[in-house]
């Protein structure tokens, strides 16, 4: 990218607030650096999910698949490099490139915390390397059960008995229902940043023109 271009952009950026149109676009742009491009990820993802948990009601019966290939789909209209299911160590459900930036992420349903666990493990141990360029995945967990905050909690508390080498965690300053862990990655021996991010399905509406809806749907 030219340096006029780049002017133009960041000139275009410091109208993002006051220009919808721009979706956000010059700071996707302009992310030169691998921090950059992950801040600006985490921000529109969370846009997307923002967006899947206004309607819980269409996605109840949404497997894995179907609800990251929407996420995955709304990525690419934003201009991301995004893929689903890549062949990255096996197959990953998420994968965005920019560059020889490389993040990937894993997404469950929760059943069963032992079943996030496995995503975790799918994650940590065969589609990150851990390298430099890939030094952050994130954990996708649909929640269709009520008090996605107490689903969190103990999917955390669980992790905290799994003994990872250098492991710790921290709160997401983006998104408070987020939050991110910190260990020791098996391949490259640094430090894998993995951001855990709740998507909240539940759908159970207790008012009267809510459940005939609902028996209508079903």
């Amino acid at each position: 990218m030219n340096e006029d271009v780049k002017l133009s952009l960041r000139k275009l950026k410091e109208f993002e607030g006051d220009i919808p149109g721009l979706a956000g676009f010059p700071s996707r742009a302009l992310a030169d650096t691998y921090d950059e491009f992950i801040e600006i990820l985490y921000t529109d993802i969370d846009e997307i999910i923002c967006r899947l948990q206004e309607n819980p009601e269409l996605h109840e019966k949404d497997t894995e698949d179907r609800l990251t290939i929407e996420i995955k789909n709304n990525l690419c209209s934003m201009g991301y490099n995004a893929s689903h299911d890549s062949k990255i160590g096996g197959h990953a459900d998420l994968a965005f490139r920019k560059g020889k930036f490389l993040w990937v992420g894993e997404a469950k349903i929760h059943s069963s915390y032992d079943y996030l666990w496995e995503g975790f493990q799918q994650l940590s141990t065969r589609y990150s390397t851990g390298g430099s360029n890939q030094k952050d995945g994130g954990l996708l967990i649909y929640i269709r059960v009520k008090d996605a905050t107490l689903v969190t909690q103990k999917w955390k508390e669980h992790l905290a008995t799994k003994n990872l080498p250098n492991y710790s965690t921290r709160p997401c300053n983006l998104e408070e229902s987020c939050f991110f862990s910190v260990h020791k990655h098996e391949r490259s021996g640094c430090n894998f940043t993995i951001r855990h991010m709740p998507v909240m399905l539940y759908f159970n509406p207790q008012d009267k023109s809510g459940r005939k809806s609902r028996e209508s749907d079903e």
